[in-house]
């Protein structure tokens, strides 16, 4: 009880990130009222905001808030903090969790990963490997995952998320003090059913994205949906999730969103990939982090680990990884 009137005090949010997830989530905080310190590594995209008074270049008709302070130094951004919320690569969280420990010590602080992925090897979740590097937060790290494009965030566009975590009144209280629209928390327990659904829906979205390169057309794409999203109840119940992930808004929303939408990076990832790019020359013209080209190596390890049947899979790792031809795809669908 202790912790939970202790985070009813929240002042200050310190937001890791200031890419267009991060920046519009820390608008958000925001303009609830809490003070936010945002801090970004890329000095480039720091000084372009600063300069420009507060606009991000990659999100239109945007102005930071004036509760936000913009930082490129992690002690800075972590002073008389109340509360850390990740949005970076989710490769690069391990390593950053080890540089920003000695900044909070023993301080018992919520954090939110809304990072999406696995990590390559060990197939931990980013709430995961943020335990095990900050182990005194082990209660207190939630994953915020769910069908939400950030840049219809950014215009308010109606947004229903999940926030999912093992400590339920710490998790309530969090969904009472952040959930306000456009953006809507609903809360879940399995925050690993969470975390690996919107790990896969970013493999599954490259696929989709194949399909559009390779030019066929919404029938084949609801098959590949439809199939993929069995495969992900596989893999997802081989780690212990529930059904309701699976089909929730961290796994068949975000699937549905990020697989059919034309400014998902996943899926245009997929698209490049689908017209004949290889993958290097496909992030190229992307342009932004596609989370799903790391998270297909995870996920065929994963699969392989477990001995799963899961051919949908298989052929976009192949195609991803291998640089098979993307027509792999439509042949594990069963159009040979």
């Amino acid at each position: 009880m202790r912790m939970v009137l202790r985070k009813m005090q929240i002042k200050k949010i310190s937001v890791f990130g200031a890419g267009v997830w991060g920046s519009v989530l820390a608008q958000h905080f925001a303009s609830l009222g809490f003070n936010i310190s945002l801090w970004e590594y890329d000095k480039n995209l720091l000084e372009n905001i600063i300069s420009s008074g507060g606009k991000h270049p990659n999100i239109p008709n945007f102005e930071f808030h004036k509760n936000i302070t913009l930082t490129g130094s992690e002690e800075d951004a972590l002073k008389d903090s109340d509360m850390i919320v990740f949005v970076i690569a989710s490769k690069a969280v391990r390593s950053f969790c080890k540089k920003i420990k000695p900044l909070i010590k023993d301080k018992n602080l919520p954090v939110i990963s809304a990072s999406k992925g696995l990590e390559e090897g060990s197939f931990k979740t980013i709430c995961e490997v943020i335990e095990e590097e900050l182990p005194h937060l082990e209660t207190n790290v939630f994953a915020l995952s769910g069908p939400s494009f950030a840049l219809e965030v950014a215009k308010d566009v109606p947004t229903k998320v999940i926030l999912a975590g093992h400590n339920g009144l710490i998790l309530n209280e969090l969904k009472r003090l952040l959930s306000k629209p456009p953006l809507l928390l609903e809360t879940s327990f399995d925050r690993r059913g969470a975390e690996y659904g919107g790990a896969i829906k970013n493999v599954i979205a490259i696929g989709c994205g194949i399909l559009d390169g390779l030019g066929d057309g919404a029938n084949t794409k609801a098959a590949l949906i439809t199939k993929s999203m069995q495969e992900m109840n596989i893999i997802m119940k081989s780690q212990g999730c529930t059904t309701e992930s699976v089909y929730g808004l961290c796994g068949f929303g975000d699937a549905v969103l990020t697989g059919m939408s034309a400014i998902s990076r996943n899926r245009r990832l997929g698209e490049k990939l689908g017209q004949g790019l290889t993958l290097e020359e496909a992030k190229e013209q992307v342009g932004t982090i596609a989370e799903g080209a790391t998270a297909v190596r995870s996920v065929k390890e994963l699969i392989k680990k477990n001995k799963l049947q899961c051919p949908i899979i298989d052929s976009i790792w192949q195609i991803v990884i291998n640089a098979k031809s993307p027509k792999l795809l439509i042949e594990a669908l069963g159009f040979k």
